[in-house]
């Protein structure tokens, strides 16, 4: 059964036993697990930080439906706790690698140009030593379309300021992709759907949106390859960028120093 926050209640961050960030917030608790992304050669590209979540009662929630259900500023406090515990925690495995984290859209949104969470990240990320440019923020293509125009300058302030962008789920929408074209993202992450119907036997629709993401100079990720043949098949096609339980399922990533 879903639980409710108290107005008066705060955020606070733990360690677990093995030094690990986490998070507690009105009876629920945040953990970290990263995702690998790999090349089309295989060497390691980065991880895509998941926040995971579990009340007091032992049950756990799907992030996406758990953030959906609250309150829109309660959901910017869970957003800012799990972008915290992300980050502390990759900082303390030491990797010397690119760190995509999701965002909510009412996270850029209600960023008012970028004075409020773009700054105290980077604050944060300058006291752990680690580089803004190698830090992706991630949005769904569904929100980059339905938002516009605030949505987009968000984005851009964060490119400008050095961020990376990406956009997640993309083709899953039957849109034009208008607003991803004037993005221009540094990442597009095709939805597993589209691999799905690739493998299937529709082979127009994926090299096509390969194809629009190249022309706009992004790089294109697969999402969800599950298989050596779907490996494969979109190395074929040239994609530069993997992710899928085939090649890596989320863990957690080791302390190998605590900070």
């Amino acid at each position: 059964m879903q639980r409710t926050f108290s107005p008066q209640a705060d955020g606070l961050l733990f360690r677990d036993a093995s030094g690990r960030y986490c998070a507690r917030l009105s009876g629920y608790r945040f953990y970290s697990v990263f995702q690998p992304l790999f090349y089309r050669g295989g060497g390691l590209f980065g991880y895509e930080a998941l926040l995971r979540v579990v009340d007091d009662d032992g049950e756990w929630y799907a992030p996406d439906r758990f953030l959906a259900s609250l309150p829109p500023q309660q959901a910017l406090e869970a957003d800012r706790l799990a972008r915290l515990i992300h980050v502390r925690n990759f900082a303390q495995s030491r990797q010397d690698h690119c760190l995509t984290l999701n965002l909510l859209s009412h996270t850029v949104l209600g960023d008012h140009g970028g004075r409020t969470h773009l700054p105290l990240l980077q604050g944060l990320l300058q006291s752990l030593e680690i580089d803004s440019g190698g830090v992706i923020f991630e949005l769904p293509e569904y929100e980059v379309e339905q938002h516009g125009q605030p949505l987009l300058d968000g984005l851009r302030h964060a490119s400008d300021i050095g961020f990376g962008v990406a956009v997640d789920d993309f083709g899953a929408l039957d849109s034009r992709h208008g607003r991803v074209g004037e993005l221009c993202p540094d990442i597009i992450k095709i939805d597993r759907s589209l691999l799905l119907d690739y493998m299937a036997g529709e082979r127009q629709r994926l090299p096509a949106l390969l194809e629009f993401g190249w022309q706009i100079g992004s790089r294109m990720l697969v999402e969800g390859i599950e298989s050596a043949e779907q490996h494969q098949a979109m190395q074929a096609l040239g994609v530069e960028l993997y992710q899928g339980y085939h090649l890596g399922r989320p863990t957690e990533l080791p302390v190998a120093c605590q900070l």
